[in-house]
C-alpha cells in the first residue's frame, strides 16, 4: 500500500468545502472494515481510512504548518497496512463512564491478547510500541498481524476468519465477515 504524502492531504479550507461528502463515504468504508464483539470493535485500516484521519485532524487542529503536516503524515502512515502486515484500530466500547473507569485496570494486557484465527492456525496481533503499559490507558490500541508467507496462504484457503480476545477476564470472538475477508486476503502479500 502506498505511503500518504502531503500532496494526497487537503488543507483545512479544502477539506471544510467538502467534509460532509468525505465523512458519508468514509462512514460507508469503515461499517464494511469494522467488527464488533460485546466489548470491543476492530477496524481493519486501510488507505481511506488513513487519509481521512489526517484529513480530520488537520481541519480539527488547522494544520498549516509544512513542518507539522509532515509530522502528522509520518505518524499516520504507520498506520498503513502493508503487504505482510494487517493493521487494525482496537476500541474499548464500554460507554458508561462509571464502569469504564472500574473496568481499566481489569483491561491490563488486552492489547497483547487479541489473535487472528484461522480454523487451528492462529497469529498474535502486536500493540504499537510505546503504548503498552502495565495499566491500561487508552480505550484505543493499534495493532499489527504480520503474515508469513505461510501464513499467508493459510489466509488465502480459510472461508472463516476471526478475531479473538484471550484475555483473563475479556474472551470475546468477531466472525470477520466474507466480503471484508476477500478484502483481506487481497491486501496480504
Amino acid at each position: 500500500m502506498s505511503f500518504i504524502e502531503r500532496g494526497d492531504v487537503f488543507s483545512p479550507q479544502e477539506f471544510l468545502k467538502i467534509v460532509d461528502q468525505e465523512r458519508k463515504k468514509i462512514i460507508s468504508i469503515k461499517k464494511k472494515r469494522r467488527i464488533s464483539t460485546k466489548t470491543f470493535s476492530y477496524l481493519f485500516e486501510n488507505r481511506d481510512t488513513v487519509l481521512n484521519q489526517i484529513n480530520e485532524m488537520i481541519l480539527v487542529e488547522n494544520v498549516t504548518d509544512h513542518g507539522e503536516l509532515d509530522h502528522l503524515i509520518k505518524t499516520y502512515n504507520s498506520l498503513l497496512p502493508q503487504e505482510n502486515f494487517l493493521s487494525v484500530s482496537m476500541f474499548i466500547e464500554i460507554s458508561n463512564e462509571k464502569e469504564l473507569l472500574k473496568e481499566m485496570p481489569k483491561l491490563s494486557g488486552i492489547e497483547r491478547s487479541v489473535y487472528f484465527v484461522m480454523g487451528d492456525h492462529e497469529i498474535n496481533a502486536i500493540p504499537e510500541e510505546g503504548r503498552s503499559t502495565e495499566t491500561l490507558e487508552s480505550t484505543l490500541q493499534y495493532l499489527r498481524i504480520y503474515f508469513t508467507r505461510e501464513d499467508a496462504e493459510i489466509l488465502k484457503k480459510t472461508r472463516n476468519a476471526f478475531l479473538v480476545t484471550k484475555h483473563k477476564i475479556y474472551s470475546e470472538t468477531a466472525m470477520i465477515p466474507e466480503e471484508l475477508l476477500k478484502e483481506l486476503k487481497s491486501e496480504i502479500y
